[in-house]
């Protein structure tokens, strides 16, 4: 069964106002149990010694305005047992950082004496260092307006979770991820508001209100940090199948907080704080375990490290500056004010990471913050480890930590950006000279498009290019990052590189400057070629042209005035040479080989016809779409004609016959006659035959045999093969 289906469809404004009631709820629970805390209007700090309280400000309406001055140290409060300490002042101590069960029932029991004293009728007197008493009638209630400004700003502050957890519901609702971040801001909400109600009291609280606060806190930062690894082990891909590591997770989750509440089992070192660190450990593995399995799916992986950087950046923090001193039973390096404001970035970098805004952007930021995160840690982690080992000062240890970390980190910080990120670090100017070598043996425009497209496949690696037959006017990311969509030189195609890196990164709008610079210069060169290639183009035309007008001219008068039909017949035969070759030479695109083939036959017969020969002529069906570059054409062109020349001229045949085909990658030639022929190994090489083997092999890139054939003694033939 759908369990979406199964629900009824709950408006945004619904879920936003349920949401809204339950902050306001929890909040109006924290500040009850705070009026109802007995009031005596003195504010207090743990001084150097932690030993006395400094008062710091005293309320004008409050019990001890005018018996008790500011800056005075008080020492505790006088008891019939004798001096009872007032250390360590709630508002400034952890409750959770105690290490031991025993330990916290002696909290407890401290905190019943403060209260039973605080609330006797014939009043408290307060002992100052100094060794004066002053008796108080301390007010049963707290009014509501003396409740100090630090809780509402925590409140305020950590609404923030809530607020984005409903956020994301409405965005995305009835989706299980969408519900987990939603419980998640909530239970984290009761957390925090809890302790900062503890952050809010005088010296105390009531043992038992106490003991609801602590086991609320504990309820919610527990649940919280488990709906995190839930998260992670189903996004971006779901690590398992049923509901079973959800109820694993969630029951060891409630029986640790029973445990601490029920105080059955009293855990390692610490009966709180220790089962953190494995926490922290699990979650780390999961990690791994899913950037494994998104190792070729960018989208994914970045949304993974995001959800990842919101779980690390914040606890690696409070683990190595707050968690880890409490188990070595050092002092912690930052306040618990300071911790609790460190969880806020979580479910804010939980929500971008489910609904995968702008990944291509964080992918940047997430790099920048690890590497950062990475320095800080590493220079909190030495000194912390420097202070435990060598006793010393922490004004020392810190400037040892610095300088270690200056010679561990910049190098590592290095390997991790080459590792990463190993391209992106190229700049322009870097990738230019490799650019240039694929630009600069282009002489048309399908080269400079191939090297264009070379250009790209060597820049970004990517899984995928493709060819699209559609206009498009400029670079663009798709699919958030996912694809690069970038237009041929022409601009009336684009390729769409898939996978960035081969999938290990997203293109991003640095990608699309990167592209456009590129693609710029490419337009420039291309466009440069062109108009060199128009100028030769033309400049060949009138060469061509005139070479025609007063060359033709002067052969047409020599034919005319030819005494001999022969004289006259080679005249005309160079015209037609010229004619052709006038024709060809001022083509720039590919042309047709079958219309040129007519055209040779037509000249061939009609030469064999006045020498006196019969021509046999074959040619392949499959020529009828094969195009010849214009030069290639002219050779081929004139190849044959020689050959035609030669065998007319010394072998006086009978019979001549011309055969052409073609094989996948080559066409060949053949051209056969009889006659007065001799062994070619014999003949005196002379210009013609110089010249033809010269067009074929230089200029045709083929090969040219000359041979009489075993088979057929009276039969020479000349081959030729030439690449298509």
């Amino acid at each position: 069964m759908n369990w979406k289906a199964s629900l009824p469809a709950i408006p945004p404004a619904t879920v936003l106002l349920a949401v809204l009631l339950f902050v306001v709820l929890t909040l109006l629970a924290s500040v009850y149990l705070l009026t109802q805390q007995v009031w005596t209007g003195i504010n207090v700090s743990t001084d150097a010694t932690h030993i006395t309280l400094t008062i710091e400000s005293i309320d004008k309406d409050s019990p001890a305005f005018g018996k008790l001055q500011v800056g005075d140290r008080l020492a505790g409060i006088k008891t019939e047992q004798g001096l009872l300490k007032l250390t360590p002042a709630l508002q400034a101590f952890d409750p959770l950082a105690i290490p031991s069960f025993s330990e916290q029932n002696i909290h407890y029991q401290q905190q019943g004496l403060i209260h039973q004293a605080l609330s006797n009728p014939a009043g408290v007197i307060f002992v100052t260092a100094a060794g004066k008493a002053v008796t108080l009638a301390p007010k049963l209630s707290t009014p509501i307006t003396t409740i100090p400004w630090l809780f509402w700003v925590l409140c305020l502050v950590n609404l923030i979770a809530p607020i984005v957890g409903a956020l994301v519901w409405t965005y995305r609702p009835y989706q299980k991820d969408s519900l987990y971040l939603l419980l998640h801001s909530l239970l984290y909400y009761v957390f925090a508001v809890n302790s900062a109600a503890v952050a809010a009291v005088e010296f105390y609280m009531e043992p038992t209100t106490l003991k609801i606060n602590l086991v609320l806190q504990v309820i919610g930062i527990n649940f919280a940090a488990a709906l995190i690894l839930v998260i992670l082990s189903r996004l971006p891909k779901s690590l398992t199948q049923g509901y079973w590591l959800f109820w694993l997770i969630m029951g060891i989750t409630a029986a640790s907080t029973l445990n601490y509440h029920a105080q059955w089992f009293e855990t390692p070192v610490h009966i709180f704080y220790m089962q953190y660190p494995f926490l922290y450990t699990i979650t780390i593995i999961v990690v791994l375990i899913q950037r494994h399995h998104t190792r070729h799916q960018p989208n994914e992986r970045i949304a993974l490290y995001i959800l990842a950087t919101a779980f690390m950046l914040p606890n690696t923090f409070i683990i190595a500056l707050y968690v880890t001193p409490i188990l070595m039973g050092s002092p912690t390096l930052v306040d618990v004010i300071i911790v609790r404001l460190l969880f806020i970035p979580i479910p804010i970098g939980l929500a971008i990471g489910i609904l995968r805004y702008r990944l291509f952007d964080i992918e940047f930021w997430w790099l920048k913050s690890l590497i950062w995160l990475l320095g800080g840690c590493l220079v909190a982690l030495i000194d912390l480890s420097l202070t435990a080992l060598l006793h010393a000062s922490a004004t020392y240890t810190l400037a040892l930590s610095i300088i270690i970390a200056g010679f561990v980190y910049f190098p590592l910080r290095q390997w991790l950006l080459a590792k990463l990120v190993p391209s992106d670090r190229e700049s322009l100017q870097d990738f230019l000279p490799a650019f240039s070598v694929n630009m600069a043996n282009a002489t048309s425009a399908t080269m400079f498009e191939q090297g264009w497209q070379a250009s790209l496949l060597q820049r970004y690696h990517p899984l995928h290019l493709s060819r699209l037959e559609q206009k498009l006017t400029k670079v663009e990311l798709s699919d958030n990052g996912l694809h690069l969509l970038i237009p041929t030189i022409k601009g009336d195609q684009y390729y769409r590189l898939s996978g960035k890196q081969r999938a290990a990164h997203l293109f991003n709008r640095k990608d699309v400057k990167y592209v456009e610079a590129l693609l710029t210069i490419a337009r420039m060169v291309s466009n440069a070629s062109e108009d060199r290639k128009q100028v030769i183009l033309e400049e060949r035309q009138r060469i061509m042209h005139d070479l025609h007008d007063t060359m033709g001219a002067r052969l047409l008068s020599l034919a005319h005035q030819a005494p001999q039909a022969a004289y006259k017949q080679q005249i005309l035969q160079a015209m037609q040479t010229l004619r052709e070759t006038v024709r060809v030479s001022v083509k720039s695109n590919p042309l047709s080989l079958n219309e040129h083939l007519a055209d040779w036959r037509v000249e061939i017969a009609e030469r064999c016809e006045h020498a006196g020969a019969s021509l046999h002529w074959q040619q392949a069906s499959d020529l009828d779409t094969e195009q010849i570059q214009a030069r290639r054409l002219l050779d081929l062109s004139q190849t044959l004609r020689e050959l035609v020349t030669n065998a007319l001229k010394h072998a006086s045949p009978s019979d001549l016959s011309i055969k052409i085909t073609r094989s996948p990658t080559h066409l060949e030639l053949h051209l056969a006659h009889n006659g007065n022929i001799s062994c070619p190994s014999t003949w005196i090489e002379g210009t013609g035959l110089k010249s033809m083997t010269k067009r074929v092999h230089e200029n045709l890139s083929g090969q040219m045999k000359i041979y009489i054939e075993p088979a057929a003694p009276s039969l020479l033939i000349a081959q030729i093969i030439i690449p298509l």
